[in-house]
């Protein structure tokens, strides 16, 4: 198994004047090919997102998203992430260079339509009967 990990600071905009920067640590694990994790630990406990790869890919172009997780380009620098949990809406601002960087190196490591052959589906159906 292969885990890419970066650190991106992101902006968690409030409207008001408690808006502030978060350092939030981005992962990538090419034995969970679809998936990319943005871990908020340090800021609350048990708070990691896990998003779809291809859904920030996307995002980086153009509003993508429905239900809890919304991307969309914001500016010439920013890229917009609307979380929704059950306390509310979380929407934080990201370098869209910095997560372009990360995802440039999620796709070397794993290419689009190639996430099939690296997920162990034997582990996965075992886990699942286990459950």
């Amino acid at each position: 198994m292969e885990r890419l990990t970066t650190r991106i600071t992101m902006r968690l905009m409030t409207g008001d004047d408690r808006s502030r920067d978060l350092d939030v640590d981005w992962s990538y694990r090419d034995d969970e090919p679809h998936a990319t994790e943005l871990d908020f630990t340090s800021y609350q406990p048990n708070a990691v997102w896990s998003l779809s790869r291809d859904l920030l890919l996307a995002g980086l172009h153009a509003p993508t998203g429905e239900g809890d997780v919304h991307v969309t380009p914001f500016d010439d620098a920013h890229v917009l992430i609307a979380l929704a949990g059950t306390e509310g809406v979380a929407l934080l601002a990201a370098p869209a260079a910095a997560v372009a960087r990360f995802l440039a190196r999620t796709v070397r490591l794993v290419p689009p339509g190639r996430e099939h052959e690296r997920i162990d589906w034997d582990r996965g159906l075992h886990d699942l009967l286990a459950a």
